[in-house]
């Protein structure tokens, strides 16, 4: 099975663009053995989707239009001068090929950037625009690019772990925090009510002649001390 991963990954063209509603061609690949249809990977084209119908043991389907429309040979660059470092086309992009900080002006490494137009949509000044580049040197930089895919995902993982553990953690200090307060709580509750136990006895006992009124109250101020 994980040979038939690789077989149908391989296929896939890598612009890993998410448009088959999975997070890069490799899931995607995944999803298909899962049994997800073939036909969604609309960049690849014709001849993609019939590789993966052989290669999958499907039944014919034409590409299914909503997963697209299909991409071209390009790479993303950012206008300089319009650019006002917001980061968010970083954190869209499935590569990590833009870097920049906060406030100050992104650059697109096009050695990496397949041209899946992701960091399109959430720029909110519109200071992205796309080049044309040949086939050859889109299909150098696509063929490379699952390792950034990788790794990006790797760190997505670590991060996830790491949120759950510390959110571990916090539930666990609460909880804890929790019963020491109920612990509390219960010391006090058994303080009182062996307190009041013992002002019931005195009072009884006080109904019945056994003890004078004087005597009652001090015992009962003793207690209460």
């Amino acid at each position: 099975m994980p040979e038939l991963i690789d077989l149908i990954n391989e296929t896939l063209p890598q612009f890993q663009c998410g448009r088959c509603d999975t997070p890069g061609c490799r899931p995607y690949a995944q999803s298909i053995i899962d049994g997800a249809p073939h036909n969604r990977c609309v960049p690849g084209g014709e001849d993609t989707l019939k590789k993966l119908q052989i290669l999958a043991k499907r039944e014919p389907l034409e590409l299914d239009g909503k997963y697209g429309p299909g991409l071209i040979n390009q790479t993303a660059q950012v206008i300089e001068e319009e650019c006002i470092g917001c980061k968010k086309c970083i954190d869209a992009c499935p590569v990590d090929a833009i870097v920049g900080a906060a406030n100050l002006m992104h650059v697109v490494i096009s050695d990496i950037c397949t041209g899946c137009e992701l960091c399109i949509e959430p720029c909110p000044v519109d200071c992205i625009e796309l080049v044309e580049i040949s086939k050859e040197v889109s299909l150098a930089i696509r063929q490379a690019s699952e390792k950034y895919v990788e790794l990006k995902n790797d760190l997505k993982i670590v991060r996830v772990s790491q949120n759950k553990l510390n959110h571990s953690n916090a539930l666990n200090s609460l909880m804890g925090d929790k019963i020491n307060q109920q612990m509390q709580q219960r010391n006090i509750d058994k303080d009182l009510a062996l307190e009041s136990l013992q002002s019931s006895i005195l009072e009884s006992q006080k109904n019945e002649k056994l003890l004078e009124s004087d005597d009652l109250e001090r015992l009962i101020k003793q207690l209460r001390t």
